[in-house]
């Protein structure tokens, strides 16, 4: 019998969520988007409408919510509240280009993952010896936020339903590196969620996960800021606060 797999996507920015049958075999992965009233009022707004198309995971025992640090955990908190399920923080940090650091070229992430966008380097002219020194510091500062969001010990991924969550992607490196870097850890299912992309990466990212979730991926994207209503920048102490939230909530249940 011939495997069919799912594609959603969303047709224009008025139309209904579009469901397309797809019989092509290599497309073997799940990405959904849909058309929302934008800016999202803040990224707790944004985690709770993501909750709602996760809903066939509430209470499941072997999910578990990752938040991107720093501004993926403020999204992954509402989520996890919502779907109750239990949220740990996933340290990424971006590889700037080194005249540039707000020009993602790459990312690291917590387990020793490093993703580099081969095509945006060769375009630059940069080579691993250029971005040596920014990635010897950003691992420096990666192994600070790390030890400081241990608020307590994460359990094993192996076999486990991972949902991972950021407040946006714009180049998408950073996710990318996560989920290379969790793949290792021999989960069952990688989800990804997130509230806003552009299309050219929402499908970079479909290939890599298991599952996608979109909730938009304008044309004119720009930058995730821009599909805010309030971005503030999210300190270390807000991401500690909302860790331990989450874990006496957990332990109340």
């Amino acid at each position: 019998m011939t495997k069919h797999h799912y594609l959603f996507l969303s047709s224009s920015v008025s139309s209904p969520l579009l469901l397309l049958r797809l019989k092509h075999p290599l497309l073997s992965r799940v990405i959904e988007t849909a058309t929302l009233t934008m800016p999202f009022d803040s990224r707790t707004t944004a985690g709770r409408i993501l909750a709602g198309r996760l809903g066939n995971l509430s209470g499941e025992k072997k999910a578990i919510v990752l938040g991107l640090v720093r501004g993926g955990v403020v999204v992954g908190k509402m989520l996890s509240t919502i779907l109750t399920l239990p949220l740990y923080p996933y340290i990424v940090r971006k590889i700037g280009h080194p005249e540039n650091r707000e020009y993602g070229v790459g990312a690291l992430a917590e387990g020793g993952t490093t993703y580099l966008d081969e095509r945006t380097m060769r375009a630059m002219g940069l080579t691993w010896n250029d971005l040596e020194p920014v990635i010897d510091e950003e691992m420096e500062e990666l192994r600070r936020r790390k030890e400081m969001y241990a608020v307590r010990p994460r359990p094993s991924l192996k076999g486990k339903i991972v949902i991972l969550v950021d407040d946006g992607a714009a180049t998408g490196n950073s996710m990318l590196a996560a989920i290379e870097d969790v793949r290792k850890a021999e989960p069952k299912e990688i989800v990804v969620a997130l509230p806003v992309a552009p299309q050219e990466t929402a499908d970079a990212i479909m290939h890599r996960a298991d599952r996608i979730i979109v909730l938009e991926s304008p044309g004119n994207f720009e930058a995730v800021g821009k599909w805010y209503g309030e971005f503030g920048q999210v300190e270390d102490e807000e991401v500690i606060d909302l860790l331990m939230q989450s874990q006496r909530l957990m332990q109340s249940k």
